[in-house]
Formats: structure tokens, C-alpha cells, sequence
């Protein structure tokens, strides 16, 4: 069934936000554990990363540059995040008849 996202709202460090997209990213490579002893055309052998490295990024309306590295609570109501979040990256975007657009992106501890 279908989730609809209106009425979502988004906030970092006691800000809110005005967002217009947001995706959450679960994120870690599988480790491959394949090794010769496999017999010849047989699946590799996978398991689960080492290191997580969970991803949020937001798109809003608005002209604020996060600092990179700059660290705070992040939630996301109606969605699937609320936790501890550091600034990866961040910008602001200007076009001709288009409303400022800023974007975000924070890494994320995930469960």
C-alpha cells in the first residue's frame, strides 16, 4: 500500500525545515567471503558490512549552508529517522524563476 509523505515534517539541531524531498539511505557494503575452495559456477558467499554507513538527504527551500562535520539530532516525522546526524555535505542552489533550493546530505547512525 501506498504511504503518502504530505504533512512530513524535517528538523536538525532545533531547526525545521520546509523540505521537498527526503531520502533515507541504509547503507554498508557486503563483505564477499567467497573463497577457492567454492566449486566451480557456484554462488560467492556474502555477509553483512563491517562498518555501517547510513545516509539522510534533504532538499528544502532556503538559503542556510550546514557546516560540513557540524553534528546534531535530526528527525524526520512521518518517516523512518529520528537520531544523532553529522553534515557530509550541503548547498544552495539559485536559478532564474526558481525558489532557493538548499540540499543536505548527513550521515546517520543505523539499526
Amino acid at each position: 500500500m501506498a504511504t503518502d509523505s504530505q504533512g512530513s515534517t524535517f528538523s536538525f539541531a532545533g531547526s525545521t525545515y520546509m523540505a521537498t524531498s527526503v531520502t533515507v539511505t541504509p547503507g554498508g557494503d557486503l563483505l564477499d567471503q567467497s573463497h577457492l575452495g567454492l566449486a566451480s559456477g557456484a554462488n560467492r558467499l556474502y555477509q553483512g558490512p563491517a562498518l555501517k554507513d547510513g545516509e539522510v538527504s534533504m532538499e528544502a527551500y532556503g538559503t542556510t549552508v550546514l557546516a560540513i562535520g557540524a553534528t546534531g539530532t535530526l528527525s524526520f516525522t512521518g518517516g523512518t529517522f529520528s537520531g544523532a546526524a553529522t553534515v557530509s555535505s550541503s548547498s544552495v542552489a539559485y536559478a532564474v524563476g526558481e525558489l532557493v533550493r538548499q540540499s543536505v546530505t548527513f550521515k546517520v547512525a543505523t539499526s
